[in-house]
């Protein structure tokens, strides 16, 4: 089996963001699907026995649509399964679409909806945020009036720094 490469990983990446952003409303066009991007993605970048090596290993945390409750996947069937879990697990309602996708005929979104941090809890937890906030690794914004928003289990402070990166997520910048 071929090692992970991170190279290849943010190469991906950079061609997800250039493929959004040649389009007017850039990700919010409705010609561009993020989900099936990923799923191509994953396609191509995980080995055959992907599902083997992440079952028990990997929690990838979901919620049901149904009832709004997170679920955390930890055992896949297929590599198909696996990637299913992560296309789901990904999948923001109205900014990837307004049909969420199904996992064994269960539709689910990002887990990040219902709990951001659904293992906090575990000593082992390492927690990771692309905004300043209480995150163990996180940016350290030097600021004297700050304001802390709580969201599904995560602190994130409120200020301008924090809006810009959360554009810059939802809106890629160039590649550059």
């Amino acid at each position: 089996p071929r090692p992970c490469c991170p190279g290849e990983a943010g190469a991906n990446i950079i061609e997800v963001s250039k493929e959004a952003r040649k389009r007017f409303l850039g990700p919010l066009h409705p010609s561009f699907n993020l989900v099936k991007t990923i799923r191509g993605c994953l396609l191509k970048t995980l080995p055959a026995d992907s599902h083997e090596r992440a079952s028990g290993r990997l929690g990838i945390s979901l919620t049901r649509v149904s009832d709004g409750e997170n679920v955390i996947i930890s055992h896949f069937n297929s590599k198909d399964e696996l990637i299913q879990a992560n296309v789901c697990s990904t999948f923001i309602p109205v900014y990837c679409g307004l049909i969420p996708p199904s996992l064994q005929g269960v539709r689910y979104v990002d887990g990040g909806i219902s709990d951001n941090l659904p293992l906090y809890e575990l000593k082992n937890t390492i927690t990771v945020s692309p905004f300043s906030g209480e995150s163990d690794i996180c940016p350290q914004d030097s600021s004297t009036n700050i304001h802390e928003l709580r969201v599904t289990n995560t602190s994130i402070q409120f200020n301008l720094r924090n809006l810009y990166r959360l554009s810059k997520a939802l809106f890629p910048p160039e590649p550059m």
